[in-house]
């Protein structure tokens, strides 16, 4: 058999002969500079895209200006939680015809904004983003007017970026409303972190329904903090076991992670759930909870995500300015398993 030719590689050179162009006038239609007519800049991607230059796909939405990309900025991928709601906003935005370039801000402001900058210069049409906490719209403000935004929680709201989540206040008191259903008289709240908006809303609504139905309820503060919410339901639990209080007969934890937390101190002192106390979360993630069937308050993450998705790309194809969409409550519905007697 004889050997196949070699193809010869096109180069920027070919690109810029072909069209009748420099090579610094290629560079610029190629990197979306500006310095160049758009007659020469489509002149020069069709070219591209006749010689192979770049992926037939990539070369068309150069023509177009477009990239067809959103970025998404997270806190934690490996959080269940958070990879489950990747999954929903990446199927989402396929079904659009769009690409995701996902970003793990490993919850530090430094990370985060250094994210959004990177997405920013990569031209992405938009961007999803979970902020970390209230300073994360110092550096989304830097860059509100370059890319649109929709965030995943309320910390935004006062910077007129529009956010999509659950009603944290209703979901908070859909828990307690449960758990004085179920007979419960003395209430307790674990896994409070403050810094996070959704543990203040919730825990607020918390407290305000059981004192106005006059049932004893506290959120349990402790100083001790730790990366993760499993870590943190187990040892602020064990610190409250510690403390000499009374046992409640119904527990609210921040987050469903952070009651499978309580679950495993629970079980190393022989703590039964349901029988010894009722416990209720937050979120609805099942991979998260091997050791129990734990009822939870929680928005259909598909909602949240579709919901978040369609919000964007309304703003992209529209061109709506900042502050342009209004903000989207969902409301949280409760999903009942076997962690509450009665």
């Amino acid at each position: 058999m004889g050997r196949r030719p070699i193809m010869k590689q096109v180069t920027i050179k070919d690109i810029a002969r072909e069209a009748g162009v420099s090579i610094a006038s290629v560079s610029r239609a190629l990197n979306g500079m500006d310095g160049i007519s758009e007659e020469n800049r489509s002149r020069i991607l069709r070219v591209c895209e006749r010689l192979s230059y770049t992926p037939n796909g990539l070369a068309r939405s150069l023509v177009k200006r477009r990239t067809q990309t959103i970025g998404i900025i997270m806190p934690d991928i490996m959080s269940p939680f958070y990879s489950e709601l990747m999954v929903k906003a990446s199927d989402a935005a396929h079904k659009r015809g769009y690409q995701v370039l996902l970003c793990n801000s490993f919850r530090e402001l430094k990370a985060e904004r250094d994210y959004l900058k990177l997405l920013a210069e990569h031209q992405v049409e938009g961007i999803l983003i979970f902020p970390i906490g209230p300073r994360s719209t110092e550096s989304m403000a830097e860059f509100i007017h370059n890319v649109p935004m929709v965030a995943l929680n309320e910390l935004t709201g006062q910077c007129g970026i529009p956010y999509v989540c659950a009603d944290e206040e209703q979901a908070g008191r859909i828990a307690a409303e449960y758990l004085i259903s179920k007979g419960c008289r003395n209430l307790l709240f674990v896994g409070f972190k403050p810094e996070r908006l959704a543990h203040r809303y919730r825990a607020a609504s918390f407290l305000e329904t059981a004192r106005a139905k006059r049932i004893p309820a506290q959120v349990y503060e402790c100083n001790l903090d730790f990366r993760t919410s499993f870590e943190r339901g187990y040892n602020h639990f064990k610190h409250f076991l510690q403390s000499g209080l009374a046992m409640p007969d119904g527990i609210v934890a921040a987050s469903d992670a952070t009651a499978n937390g309580i679950v495993k101190a629970c079980r190393e002192n022989g703590i039964r759930i349901p029988e010894d106390f009722s416990l209720i979360g937050f979120d609805n993630i099942t991979e998260e909870l091997p050791y129990i069937e734990l009822t939870t308050v929680a928005v259909s993450h598909e909602e949240q995500m579709e919901t978040a998705v369609e919000l964007l790309l309304g703003m992209v194809e529209e061109g709506a300015p900042v502050g342009g969409k209004a903000s989207v409550k969902l409301e949280p519905r409760l999903v009942e398993r076997r962690s509450c007697k009665g």
